[in-house]
């Protein structure tokens, strides 16, 4: 590992500049700008620290979603699973840079928009179907897990310091 670490020169500056520019600021402007400089300063500390494991969290669980919308397409010929089998078959093995694995989230994602999408189209005919309900569920139940990450991320950097811009 090199040292000093990426969070601990972050810590070091965020100390700095809240312990030696904060406080000579007068201005409302340049005191609202230092606030937000060290939410920042927190919350990239706070991503260096976690995002690649949130990251990978959330490429598993887009993996396991899609392999199983792509099951249930297949089982019932609603829609080819075509595009998902591609999408899943696409499996990298170098993702050991944050810049990678947010690469690989977003593409699986792009797939999980689409076959909603197709999905959407499905709900006049299928909505009385309980493995269509499922999926629909499981869905939401994913939506819902991506914004719990990211609100780990975000609120402990934000939340209860002070005002922001």
């Amino acid at each position: 590992m090199i040292h000093p670490t990426c969070r601990e020169v972050l810590a070091t500056v965020a100390a700095s500049f809240s312990r030696e520019i904060v406080p000579e600021l007068s201005s409302i402007e340049a005191r609202s700008s230092a606030a937000t400089i060290e939410h920042l300063l927190r919350h990239v500390m706070l991503r260096i620290e976690e995002e690649g494991e949130v990251l990978m969290r959330d490429i598993a669980r887009l993996r396991t979603l899609l392999a199983h919308i792509a099951d249930w397409m297949e089982q019932t010929g609603a829609v080819s699973p075509e595009s998902l089998s591609t999408a899943l078959a696409n499996e990298p093995a170098d993702l050991w840079t944050l810049q990678r694995q947010g690469d690989e989230a977003l593409r699986l994602r792009a797939s999980l928009v689409a076959v909603q999408a197709q999905l959407d189209g499905l709900a006049g005919d299928w909505a009385g179907n309980e493995g269509y309900q499922a999926l629909r569920r499981e869905i939401g139940g994913y939506i819902g897990a991506q914004l719990m990450d990211e609100a780990r991320l975000i609120a402990p950097a934000f939340s209860g310091r002070g005002p922001r811009r």
